[in-house]
C-alpha cells in the first residue's frame, strides 16, 4: 500500500515537472519572439538612422558648397558695383560720340553723292544704287551704328579703288541711245567707249559732261585697251587721247 502511494507520488511530481517545463518552454519561446521583434525595431531603427546621417552629410555638403558660392558672388556683385561708374561713363562717352558720329556720316554720304554728280558717269547706276543702300541703312534705327559706319567706310574704299585700276563693263550707252557698248575706264583720269562693230570709240569731255567721238584712228588703241583690260592680252603701251579737267568742288 505505502509502494503504491509512493509510485502515485512519482507520477504526480512527473506530471508537475512536466507541466513546468512545458510552461518554462512557452515562456522561452515567447521571450525568443519577442526579442525577434526587437532586433527587427532596432534594425529598422538603425537603418533609418544610417539614411538620416547620410541625408544630413549630403546637406551639409550642400550647404558648404553654397556658402562657398554665396561668397563667389558678394565678390563679384562688390566688383561689378565698383565697375559701375566706370560703365557709366563710358555709357554717357559712346552716347556723346554717337552725337557726333551721326553728322559726320551724313556729311561723308552727302559728299559720295556729290562725287557723283561731278564724276565721269562710270557705273552710274551701280554707284547710285549703293548710295541709296546708304541712305536706308543710316535712317534705319534697327541697323547700329558699328554697321552703318563700316559700309559708309566700305563704300569709300570701293571709289578709292577706281583710281589704282582699269575696268571694261558692257552697256546701254545712255537712255537716249539704246546702242550696247564696251565702256573703258582707266582709272578715274579718261573713260571710252566703243561700239560693238570696232567702228566708233568715245571719250567722256569732263569739264563739259559729254562725249566727244574719237577719230577713227584710235578705234584700234581703245580696242587694244579693252583687251588688255579684260586680261585677253599682255599689257603694253597705249596711245590714247586724255582729257586734263578740273573737276569743280
Amino acid at each position: 500500500m505505502i509502494y503504491k502511494k509512493i509510485i502515485l507520488l512519482f507520477f504526480i511530481i512527473q506530471s508537475l515537472e512536466a507541466s513546468s517545463v512545458d510552461k518554462m518552454l512557452n515562456n522561452i519561446s515567447n521571450a525568443n519572439k519577442d526579442s525577434i521583434k526587437s532586433q527587427n525595431k532596432v534594425n529598422k531603427y538603425a537603418d533609418e538612422s544610417e539614411r538620416i546621417f547620410d541625408e544630413y552629410s549630403r546637406l551639409s555638403k550642400e550647404l558648404a558648397e553654397q556658402n562657398v558660392y554665396n561668397e563667389q558672388i558678394k565678390l563679384f556683385i562688390a566688383t561689378q558695383n565698383k565697375e559701375i561708374p566706370k560703365l557709366q561713363q563710358q555709357l554717357k562717352e559712346i552716347t556723346q560720340t554717337h552725337k557726333k558720329i551721326l553728322p559726320l556720316m551724313l556729311e561723308m554720304l552727302a559728299t559720295l553723292e556729290k562725287l557723283l554728280k561731278v564724276d565721269t558717269p562710270f557705273l552710274y547706276n551701280e554707284r547710285q544704287s549703293r548710295i541709296n543702300n546708304l541712305k536706308s541703312y543710316l535712317s534705319n534705327s534697327n541697323v547700329n551704328i558699328s554697321e552703318q559706319y563700316r559700309m559708309l567706310m566700305d563704300s569709300y574704299k570701293t571709289e578709292y579703288s577706281y583710281a589704282r585700276n582699269i575696268e571694261v563693263y558692257r552697256d546701254k550707252f545712255n537712255d537716249d541711245d539704246s546702242r550696247t557698248v564696251d565702256f573703258l575706264r582707266i582709272g578715274r583720269s579718261a573713260f571710252y567707249y566703243q561700239t560693238l562693230d570696232l567702228q566708233e570709240s568715245g571719250i567722256y569731255d569732263l569739264e563739259n559732261r559729254k562725249w566727244i567721238i574719237l577719230d577713227k584712228k584710235y578705234n584700234q588703241d581703245v580696242s587694244k585697251a579693252i583687251k588688255m583690260a579684260r586680261k585677253k592680252i599682255a599689257p603694253d603701251f597705249l596711245t590714247l587721247p586724255i582729257f586734263s579737267a578740273e573737276v569743280s568742288k
